[in-house]
């Protein structure tokens, strides 16, 4: 496929057009990302659907610019930034599975877990309680993987700073 036909695609059925992307771009960006974020899997898979996310908010943008090279520089900055900021902060680890978070009080992980609204409280249990992945919450939900993999994203940093804030980082 070329990158016109990709980005006409992008535009008309964005939800396949980003699945072409992937098909496509896929392991390019997540080689770049796995290099950058060395040690920080999930940090990487983050950085991934923010490129992807990046490419279908700029597919009117990109014009003549090959997407590959876009993509390739995209996926560095991000990962670049993303590796600036662990870098400077005090991580918080959130395990891939919550039971057993190194000793913090599983009582106070449903708590903070209740207090994310919806639909990102039914993702976190979705994923984190009954092992779904990204893709099977998707389709349980109707919402794209993407969309998915960023409010996980997001809701791993506000528990993040909820678990540092709450005096609790030395239990994350």
């Amino acid at each position: 496929m070329e990158d016109k036909e990709l980005l006409r695609l992008l535009n008309r059925d964005s939800e396949r057009g980003l699945q072409a992307a992937l098909e496509l771009y896929g392991a390019l960006v997540k080689t770049i990302t796995d290099r950058v974020l060395y040690g920080f899997p999930q940090d990487a898979e983050e950085c991934i659907a923010d490129t992807f996310l990046k490419l279908w908010k700029h597919r009117r943008k990109l014009g003549t610019t090959p997407v590959r090279a876009w993509l390739i520089v995209t996926a560095r900055n991000t990962a670049i930034d993303r590796w600036r900021k662990l870098s400077r902060e005090e991580t918080v680890a959130l395990p891939e599975t919550l039971e057993g978070a190194s000793g913090f009080p599983e009582d106070k992980i449903g708590s903070l877990i209740d207090s994310l609204v919806p639909p990102d409280r039914e993702i976190f249990i979705r994923k984190y309680y009954f092992l779904e992945t990204a893709a099977e919450i998707a389709a349980a939900t109707g919402r794209s993987v993407d969309d998915i993999n960023v409010r996980l994203s997001r809701g791993r940093k506000k528990l993040r700073e909820q678990i540092v804030k709450g005096g609790h980082h030395r239990y994350a």
